[in-house]
């Protein structure tokens, strides 16, 4: 199974954050982006850990806590790796978790760096507030 590489264009929603923003406040969303930042390389053990040891239940467990967060922080390309990665790990698929936690490592490292970017959640908020009035 092959995955096309998350773009930086695609890596987060901006309007999945915006709304987020505009119900929450761009200061807590900054918070949980930093939040999201510091717990995703953890995230990505706890997969890599799963898989080496054979745990399917701990690996079930890893990508379902990964795809909440992702689909939150509107990083839905990710939160489907991880959906994949579930069914993956349920049904014992061992080529394709490792396919699947390789890509999730990679889109993390993209993902991390859009967020990562100053001002990321208020320009999400200014998109999202801009096509809501339009």
């Amino acid at each position: 199974m092959k995955f096309p590489p998350i773009s930086p264009d695609d890596a987060v929603c901006t309007q999945t954050l915006g709304k987020l923003c505009s119900e929450l406040g761009p200061q807590s969303v900054d918070e949980f982006i930093a939040q999201f930042k510091t717990l995703l390389p953890l995230r990505i053990t706890r997969l890599n850990q799963a898989h080496s040891l054979h745990d399917e239940t701990a690996g079930q467990d890893a990508a379902l806590s990964l795809k909440s967060a992702a689909t939150m922080a509107g990083a839905h390309g990710l939160a489907g790796l991880a959906f994949l990665l579930h069914d993956a790990f349920r049904d014992d698929q061992r080529e394709t978790q490792g396919e699947l936690i390789g890509r999730i490592e990679r889109a993390g490292i993209t993902i991390l760096a859009v967020l990562g970017e100053p001002g990321f959640a208020e320009r999400a908020l200014k998109a999202y507030l801009g096509s809501a009035s339009a």
